[in-house]
């Protein structure tokens, strides 16, 4: 399978439309066709993911090209830090025929998170708002 993942860019805010389109080159006609918008947990321990939403493609061809929209979630957002990240992606599934991930970042400003960063362990001071750690 020859395929490729392709986004308007590559980092989001909670609420943005993600668009983007996916084409693919097959031998035969895949009997399953779909792009999937997952995150999932790397670093040390167990690994965690989940898929937020699928698209499926109906009627995929051997040689195909399809568009996508999804609303970037509000939860939860992409960090790094010391022993675990989080990172978001895309992945498009042929079935058969394997798949194809892309990374994104989804976060407050359209920016991962730097859990290394002593300014975002910051904890808000009562009554205050919670801006994801970070000093004010």
């Amino acid at each position: 399978m020859n395929a490729e993942i392709r986004t308007e860019r590559a980092a989001y805010q909670p609420g943005e439309t993600i668009r983007g389109s996916v084409t693919w080159h097959s031998e035969k006609p895949p009997s399953q066709a779909e792009i999937r918008l997952f995150w999932q947990t790397k670093g040390k321990g167990s690994r965690d993911s989940e898929t937020v939403e699928v698209q499926a493609f109906e009627l995929p061809q051997p040689q195909d090209s399809r568009d996508f929209v999804f609303t970037a979630p509000a939860f939860p957002p992409s960090f790094s830090g010391r022993l675990i990240s989080l990172l978001w992606g895309l992945e498009l599934v042929l079935e058969p025929g394997g798949s194809q991930a892309i990374d994104l970042v989804i976060g407050p400003d359209g920016v991962e998170r730097d859990l290394r960063r002593e300014e975002w362990l910051q904890i808000p001071e009562p009554g205050r708002k919670i801006r994801w750690f970070r000093k004010a």
